[in-house]
């Protein structure tokens, strides 16, 4: 396979499972912590730990069948029966309603999701993300990066009808249909996948302690053969860290302190889609041409300028524009960090880096982001500091940027 040139049949393989992944990854976001809500207990401390234990295995995950997936030369497996086995889980968290007690209800709706996740991660951020960096190169990289990236996007849209079927059909057949085309998409979409004929399996995961190779990952000799990749992970990890300190309250933002449906809250980031699928191109672009760290430049400060915005208006056609500010500058750094980390991940490590990558872009921002949310919602009650403050963190990532900018003159 000339990996110039990806082939139809790859770029459609790339949308189907980006796209259905990404459904399967939002329901589990928004949609297990309503119907937990709904259907099992009011005690919003079950969907807290879900939360953060959804986000501790999928890290974890990554790690370790991405080694794997290294280790053996093979992503074609772990992403087809991944995606079979994660669409049976998201069904399977109706077995919530019959335990025999609340408690027991939302501790099963836990196990499941985190069984769930550890198939989610191993079919999606470990081994299908390795696999696009496989059949890439450094002249499309940023192209497939800015299709994976827009994925979400396109899975939102489609996941915006999802109270409208709720409310009509019920979560069982809800859950069940989505779960039924994730495994169904794994079954056809994974047997299609061609992994790349260039794809060894890895000399340095060959050794029989794995988890001493995922920690080798981020020794002092790692870090100093890859240290350009690890200041872009840090760059992108500080702009997602703002990007969490207001992302995880947006609707209640806008509900609270806007005074807007969440129908309509819906629409204002509609508005900006145009123009985050703009950026993302515009990122995979300058990576590709070799202009990433531009990107890298711009974004943090178009970022920080719709944040600030956000928070220092009401006006709803102000608040869009905003949000296109916003979400330009954060899908333009997603994208182009994406693409030169994957230009620089060891061709032997990648399914073990995109553990790394985890680590930097979901675990840390996930973490702290949202705490230091709700710190300042605690003092300040709903109010635009958390947008003020998304920005003001945002900017940090300029120290990160010019050490990257200053070794690679």
């Amino acid at each position: 396979m000339d990996k110039g040139k990806l082939g139809r049949k790859n770029i459609t393989i790339v949308v189907i499972l980006a796209v259905l992944g990404q459904i399967a990854w939002g329901l589990e976001n928004s949609w297990f912590n309503t119907y937990t809500y709904d259907m099992i207990t009011t005690d919003t401390r079950p969907i807290a730990i879900m939360n953060g234990a959804s986000a501790i295995v999928a890290t974890l995950t990554t790690f370790l069948m991405g080694t794997l997936s290294d280790r053996y030369g093979k992503r074609k497996p772990f992403i087809k029966y991944g995606y079979i086995i994660w669409g049976f889980f998201t069904a399977a968290i109706l077995l919530g309603e019959a335990m025999p007690t609340p408690a027991a209800g939302a501790a099963m709706i836990v196990v499941i999701d985190c069984v769930m996740t550890f198939f989610g991660s191993t079919a999606y951020d470990s081994c299908f993300n390795a696999w696009t960096t496989d059949i890439s190169d450094e002249s499309n990289r940023g192209k497939i990066t800015a299709i994976v990236q827009i994925a979400p996007l396109i899975s939102g849209v489609i996941l915006a009808g999802a109270g409208v079927i709720i409310d009509n059909l019920g979560y069982h057949f809800f859950f069940i249909a989505i779960g039924a085309a994730v495994s169904v998409t794994g079954l056809i979409a994974g047997s299609l996948l061609e992994d790349a004929k260039d794809l060894k399996p890895s000399e340095v995961s060959s050794g029989k302690d794995i988890f001493r190779d995922i920690a080798s990952a981020f020794s002092r000799d790692s870090i100093k053969a890859n240290r350009d990749l690890f200041l872009i992970l840090i760059s992108f990890s500080i702009v997602s860290i703002g990007f969490q300190v207001s992302y995880a309250y947006e609707m209640i933002y806008a509900n609270n302190y806007l005074g807007v449906s969440k129908t309509f809250a819906t629409l204002l980031t509609a508005g900006a889609l145009p123009f985050i699928i703009a950026a993302s191109f515009i990122g995979g672009k300058l990576a590709d041409s070799g202009k990433g760290l531009k990107a890298l430049f711009v974004s943090p400060i178009a970022f920080a300028i719709g944040a600030i915005l956000h928070g220092s208006t009401k006006n709803i056609v102000l608040i869009i524009i905003a949000r296109i500010f916003l979400y330009m500058g954060y899908f333009l750094i997603t994208v182009t960090a994406t693409a030169m980390f994957k230009n620089l991940t060891p061709p032997d490590s990648r399914g073990r880096f995109e553990g790394v990558r985890m680590v930097f872009v979901v675990l840390i921002p996930m973490i702290i982001g949202p705490q230091i949310g709700s710190m300042l919602i605690t003092k300040f009650d709903i109010h635009p500091v958390i947008y003020w403050v998304t920005g003001a963190v945002a900017l940090f990532s300029y120290i990160s940027t010019a050490v990257l900018a200053k070794s690679r003159r």
